[in-house]
């Protein structure tokens, strides 16, 4: 693949301004192995959809995410719009590689890439692109609709996602340690919610769910200990009932192994389809690690079965 035409989105505020130090390096790597490439750097929080979405239209065969899941959010995003506007099939369709060089890299750690950047750029210039699936998340910020590559989640876990983010000098696994502490300060009470999924409908009071494409968020939970990024399926992972705040850090731990649907206070689905509602604008959700709704009463998120293709192992 080293000759075919690539577009590197890079992202240098990815890992809260430390991805800039590997821009050289990914440069060198694939100039040195002869490949042929553009490099576009992002300068705001949406410019890699935009960026990407043009890719698709100009005829770039691989486009590649260099950032975070932020990063490989948009990217997809971008692609995804692209390809419904030009009516591509899967086949057609570009490739997107990933140089995880971000703050969580949750989807780069389901997707086997390598943590080491010129492994990472070997990977995208040697391996074979696999059909992966994708889901669109409808309400919050997004009622035309978000794209995602990994997960969303509501509750507790983007609570403490919104948390890690707002401290501008730690990334990585310390900002969520960071993030617990602080939103255990004001520890949140469980909402009623229904969700209704392809064959049947639940109703109960919760903290926590987890829609799951990948297994992985927040840098190192296991949200969704089975899910697979290829089966067509989002494993729908909650707690089925409320949880005080002693309980949720106790389960906090079995999110690090993921062994928390060993418990009697988690349960998991399995569904194509999801649509999540409560009473009032209490749902507190995110995507990918982007954030999608601070309260909103409703979500509908559909899953499309290995619709993209990803440079991965």
């Amino acid at each position: 693949m080293a000759q075919t035409p690539m577009l590197i989105i890079f992202n240098p505020l990815a890992a809260k301004g430390k991805a800039l130090s590997h821009k050289e390096e990914i440069e060198e790597y694939f100039t040195s192995q002869g490949a042929t490439f553009d490099i576009a750097i992002t300068q705001n929080g949406t410019d890699a959809i935009t960026i990407a979405k043009k890719a698709v239209h100009t005829g770039y065969k691989i486009i590649v995410a260099a950032g975070g899941d932020g990063t490989v959010n948009e990217v997809v995003d971008g692609v995804v719009r692209a390809i419904r506007e030009l009516k591509l099939n899967t086949s057609d369709a570009p490739a997107i590689g990933i140089l995880p060089v971000g703050r969580g890299n949750d989807f780069a750690y389901i997707a086997k890439i390598p943590k080491n950047i010129k492994k990472a750029c070997d990977l995208i210039l040697h391996s074979e692109p696999q059909f992966t699936d994708y889901g669109e998340l409808f309400g919050g910020d997004f009622p035309e609709g978000r794209c995602f590559i990994n997960g969303v989640g509501i509750g507790f876990e983007p609570m403490v996602n919104y948390a890690a983010t707002s401290f501008k000098r730690v990334s990585g696994m310390a900002s969520y340690f960071l993030g617990l502490i602080k939103v255990m300060m004001n520890y949140p009470k469980a909402i009623p919610v229904t969700i209704t999924t392809d064959d049947e409908t639940l109703q109960f009071e919760t903290q926590q769910i987890s829609l799951c494409n990948g297994r992985r968020m927040g840098s190192a939970f296991l949200m969704g200990p089975y899910a697979e990024i290829d089966d067509g399926k989002l494993d729908i992972v909650y707690a089925k009932k409320g949880l005080n705040s002693l309980n949720i850090l106790w389960h906090a731990s079995k999110f690090l192994i993921g062994t928390q649907l060993k418990t009697e206070a988690f349960s998991m689905t399995r569904s194509k389809e999801v649509t999540i509602t409560t009473d009032q604008d209490r749902l507190i959700c995110h995507a990918d690690g982007e954030g999608v709704s601070l309260g909103c009463s409703s979500i509908k998120v559909t899953l499309f079965s290995r619709e993209l293709k990803i440079i991965r192992k």
